[in-house]
């Protein structure tokens, strides 16, 4: 260590390595003059520690880039599951649309016909069929010689996504109640009600 002694001012200046616990081995000033070294050195660690992270500082930062990107992962995860779900209330709505403007049609014999029948005779008759067979009476038939069963009361693009993605023949499903985790059902006709949609979580 070099020592510079000015005994007129009342400082001794001093040049050596400083070594702090955690802290590379450094050259430093020190100014002895009562507590003013103490001073110097707590400079000198503070600039050794601003050159860059510490392994505790790494760690904590790294911790919490992780915690904010799980928050952010969960939020556009969150807002994805809305999206399907409030697309899966707008397909059950159009199958139940499609649903009542079938039954409004079935009370006329046919076509050509001013007969009407009863709610109930359609209703025992719907009952009679599964859920797959309800169903398809909804979507279009273009070869049938029924104008109402060839234009169908479904759009063709709707029916021809749930054809798609539906697999179990009492579920049906869409891209979106897949994502959503939910399915279409069409329960059997209950006495004095309407046939309904029910969208069932999974």
């Amino acid at each position: 260590m070099l020592v510079l002694t000015r005994p007129a001012l009342g400082f001794e200046l001093s040049f050596g390595r400083f070594t702090s616990a955690g802290e590379v081995d450094s050259p430093a000033f020190f100014l002895q003059q009562g507590n003013r070294a103490l001073l110097v050195m707590t400079m000198t660690f503070r600039r050794q520690r601003e050159a860059g992270f510490s392994f505790v500082e790494a760690i904590f930062t790294i911790a919490i880039i992780g915690i904010m990107s799980s928050i952010v992962v969960a939020a556009i995860s969150n807002a994805s599951r809305d999206a399907s779900r409030v697309m899966a209330r707008q397909q059950q709505a159009s199958v139940q649309s499609a649903l009542t403007a079938w039954v409004m049609a079935q009370m006329r014999v046919s076509s050509n016909s001013a007969q009407f029948q009863s709610l109930e005779n359609i209703r025992v008759a719907y009952n009679a069929m599964s859920v797959s067979q309800r169903f398809d009476q909804l979507v279009p038939k273009p070869n049938s010689s029924d104008p109402n069963r060839r234009a169908g009361f479904l759009d063709q693009t709707t029916a021809d996504h749930f054809a798609d993605y539906t697999s179990n023949a009492s579920q049906l499903q869409t891209l979106a109640l897949y994502n959503s985790q939910q399915y279409l059902t069409l329960p059997d006709w209950q006495t004095g009600d309407f046939p309904h949609v029910d969208l069932v979580n999974m």
